[in-house]
């Protein structure tokens, strides 16, 4: 006998997600990330010197066994100011990105479940934010909360949540008229119930397949901002900073700015290759 409350009707997750990933890339991907992201959160630990120690004696010296990235131009050691300066830019990309992701999705989900007045307020406002160029915005938002990494972080979260709400205002569209959802409405059940715990574990697979490349597209933003002197400020490290203070010395001290270039290519290759493992899995949702 079905139970009294028609919960078989209505699918949910009750068991685990099970991911099959069919290409070893994601593997490869999944190392790259975890050995930076490690490295990064371990540099209290690992970093030989402190990353602002100025010592004018090594300026510029070539990576050797003492300076494993060489030095800058003031002699502070290149490869403790690049795990700081990883440490911090992924923590913030990472929750710039998720924190738009959530905001997006929800606003996005209610707007497609109940239509109406707000569906098309939220519709303007997410076509205004996504016809503009995304850097434009971001910069024109900077220039009103003022620079450094605060700044960066809400002009990001004020842009991007835009495309989410795109996303998942679709996918809800497509879901209410399955006939799990339309079970929810003729049992009687909340609109809270019916969105978190029918719809949403169905749409967010699509959104979280994205924020695998928007993580890459933050990052690269966050570093090129703090490149233009937007963003981190001296003494702080992060990696477009760190680029920057040696773009003066690219052909006499090439590693100052390709040692934080090549985590950031390393870091980007590993995120885009775990995205492509989300797109090419199985999910399997238990209806239990």
């Amino acid at each position: 006998m079905a139970p009294a409350d028609g919960a078989a009707l209505a699918p949910r997750v009750r068991g685990t997600r099970r991911f099959r990933i069919r290409r070893p890339q994601v593997v490869i991907g999944e190392a790259i990330v975890f050995v930076i992201v490690l490295a990064a959160f371990l540099a209290p630990v690992i970093a030989p010197y402190p990353p602002n120690t100025v010592n004018v004696a090594d300026a510029l010296a070539p990576p050797s066994t003492a300076h494993l990235m060489g030095t800058d131009y003031v002699g502070r050691d290149v490869f403790s100011r690049v795990l700081y300066g990883a440490r911090e830019d992924i923590v913030v990309v990472v929750l710039i990105t998720y924190i738009g992701l959530t905001i997006g999705v929800l606003v996005g989900t209610v707007a497609g479940y109940f239509g109406g007045w707000f569906d098309a307020i939220v519709g303007r406002i997410a076509d205004t934010a996504i016809a503009f160029p995304f850097i434009v915005l971001v910069l024109a938002i900077i220039a009103v909360v003022g620079p450094g990494i605060e700044g960066i972080a809400i002009g990001i979260i004020a842009v991007g949540w835009a495309l989410y709400a795109r996303l998942a205002r679709s996918e809800m569209l497509s879901l209410k008229e399955e006939s799990f959802m339309l079970a929810t409405k003729a049992l009687g059940y909340t609109h809270r119930r019916a969105i978190l715990r029918h719809a949403l574990p169905n749409l967010i697979r699509t959104c979280l397949v994205y924020s695998t490349v928007d993580v890459v597209v933050n990052l690269l933003v966050l570093a090129g901002l703090s490149y233009l002197g937007v963003g981190q400020q001296q003494p702080g490290a992060d990696l477009g900073s760190i680029i920057a203070s040696g773009q003066p010395y690219i052909l006499t001290a090439w590693w100052i700015s390709t040692m934080p270039g090549l985590v950031l290519v390393l870091f980007g290759i590993g995120v885009s290759l775990i995205g492509e493992g989300f797109t090419e899995s199985e999910l399997t949702v238990s209806t239990l």
